[in-house]
């Protein structure tokens, strides 16, 4: 069994027996799945982690002779869950780490890291409540996670923001959900967060939006896929079919025979030795004289006769034989008519159609060397896991939503007002909790009297009713806790009024909506995220971090429920 083969396998067997699955009638199918033989709908699902990890085995060259089957299983199973290892390079670290123990998948990630990087640093005058600028200095050594006393910083990097120290309004979310939640995510930390590369229509929306300057460093969009390139086995097959039609047709064995007994009928016929002795005798008398050499007082025996008549044939060409494979008809051919042996022999071999589909494109760059396949370009695409991943149909939908805000006149008047600064990161202290917080508003913009902060939000709200979006819209916010995102801005933040601007994800139809948050609507969300604050410090004090059911639930009926049930006593009385 070849290398890739005895991968497919283990890829095979990790993926079942993370589901507790030992059947080897599966770990076979799904094997044939994984090398191209058979194409199962149930296994679809793990086709982009297949092609993930068996792009990182390829970059580790003699992982079958330096692992076990048991450490290669055990490694590939590490990635389905851990979502630190879904990118090609720590797949590959990792599996170099099990080689070579002595270096860490951490080390390994710092070895290809810069020696340097800035954070950013700010500090607050207590005493005017203004925010001064930041300062840029170095990131300590021990790599922990970044630290900011409370302040405005203008230029944190995303994910700097996202690792470093205080409360977010998204985390306050997760504390909402339970406080169990909560801590298995944030604290403990048993619950990873998700994997930034994993694609998100309402990211590349926002990016392309707020920072398009940043898209291309951040996000990679589907290659489009040339016309003349081979997109499946059905058109690699259809083209080898096309390319065995324009080769020079070999004979057939019935035309090689043709020939053949065409040769032989030119020739002079031997004749026969077989008969009575009267046959033979007029047979003989046919000989030329040279070859009846019985006297004339001898015996006319048919031994006799048979031997002049055979001494005869001895003299004459012998016939080609016309049976034998085409190899044997050829040489027949050869022997009497080499320079069409030549011109058969010389004609190029159909190509042959292979099930799998690797083997179809090997045998096609065999005779077109330039030639395009999908899956290789697809492979290249997926093999840069620096950038988030974008289907040319999610890109498509991202920037046609973008342009529905940009020819929106006052959303457009927002997003180029000349005093608009987007993703400000704010950390500060909660008074009542004395816990650290930190909000970043997607855009704010000072005005002569006023500190204005706006969220980009998309929605999918196509289909409702024109006099139903705007309650679908407050039910979006509560549900969703923008409330509370937009009270925690304004306090950290210190911002005046706190608008949204909603955009329509359905499929052409973008339309936009710019909503402010009511004094009302702000103090609902600062009462709960105060309230959510205590409860995560009390958690934090005491250690208890309810799930979301503590006592014994008693399931009552709905008032429909309960007609329902009196319509059916009265029926059985």
């Amino acid at each position: 069994m070849s290398d890739t083969k005895h991968l497919n396998v283990l890829i095979a067997k990790a993926l079942l027996l993370n589901q507790d699955i030992t059947d080897s009638e599966q770990v076979d199918a799904l094997t044939a799945h994984i090398n191209g033989d058979i194409e199962k709908e149930e296994f679809k699902q793990y086709d982009h982690f297949i092609n993930i990890t068996l792009l990182a085995l390829s970059l580790v060259p003699n992982i079958s002779s330096e692992l076990s089957e048991e450490q290669i299983v055990n490694a590939i199973m590490s990635f389905i869950d851990n979502p630190d290892m879904r990118s090609v390079r720590h797949r590959v670290n990792h599996f170099n780490s099990l080689i070579n123990p002595k270096t860490t998948s951490n080390e390994v990630e710092k070895k290809e890291a810069p020696q340097e990087e800035v954070i950013f640093h700010a500090s607050t005058d207590n005493q005017n409540g203004q925010y001064k600028e930041a300062e840029d200095i170095p990131k300590e050594e021990n790599d922990q996670p970044a630290y900011f006393e409370p302040g405005r910083y203008p230029d944190i990097p995303n994910e700097v923001y996202h690792s470093s120290n205080g409360i977010s309004s998204s985390m306050l979310k997760d504390a909402r959900i339970s406080l169990m939640y909560y801590e298995l995510r944030h604290v403990t930390k048993v619950i990873e967060r998700e994997n930034k590369h994993c694609f998100d229509l309402g990211s590349a929306f926002h990016t392309l939006t707020m920072e398009p300057a940043k898209f291309d460093a951040e996000f990679s969009v589907k290659p489009i896929i040339p016309e003349d390139a081979f997109t499946t086995t059905e058109t690699m097959k259809s083209w080898i079919d096309e390319y065995n039609n324009k080769l020079p047709k070999k004979l057939s064995q019935d035309e090689l025979k043709a020939i053949i007994e065409e040769h032989n009928a030119t020739l002079t016929p031997q004749l026969s030795t077989s008969g009575k002795a009267e046959e033979l005798g007029q047979i003989y008398m046919q000989l030329p004289d040279e070859f009846k050499a019985i006297p004339e007082d001898g015996k006319f025996t048919g031994a006799a006769m048979k031997a002049c008549i055979k001494a005869y044939n001895d003299t004459l060409p012998i016939p080609l034989k016309t049976s034998g494979n085409t190899e044997a008809l050829l040489e027949q051919i050869n022997s009497v008519n080499p320079e069409l042996y030549l011109a058969e022999t010389n004609k190029p071999e159909p190509l042959r159609k292979p099930v799998k589909k690797d083997d179809l494109m090997q045998v096609i760059k065999e005779v077109n060397p330039n030639a395009i396949f999908e899956d290789e370009i697809i492979s290249q695409w997926l093999s840069d896991d620096s950038k988030i991943h974008v289907q040319t149909v999610d890109y498509g939908m991202a920037n046609n939503m973008r342009n529905a805000v940009m020819n929106h006149k006052e959303a457009s008047s927002l997003l180029n007002h000349p005093n608009r600064v987007s993703e400000v990161s704010y950390y500060g202290i909660d008074e009542d909790t004395g816990l650290e917080i930190r909000v970043r508003p997607d855009i704010e913009i000072q005005t002569e009297n006023n500190r204005l902060g706006f969220d980009l939000k998309s929605v999918a709200l196509g289909r409702f009713k024109q006099d139903a979006i705007e309650a679908m819209i407050r039910r979006e916010i509560i549900n969703r806790d923008y409330h509370i995102s937009a009270a925690m801005y304004c306090d950290v933040a210190m911002l005046d009024q706190f608008f949204w601007i909603f955009v329509n994800k359905d499929e052409h139809y973008h339309w936009v909506a710019i909503v402010e948050a009511s004094p009302e609507l702000l103090e609902l969300g600062r009462v709960e995220y105060k309230k959510t604050l205590r409860d995560i410090r009390e958690a934090m004090d005491t250690g208890y971090w309810p799930a979301p059911i503590t006592t014994t639930l008693t399931i009552g009926i709905t008032d429909f429920e309960q007609r329902k049930l009196e319509e059916l006593q009265n029926e059985v009385a």
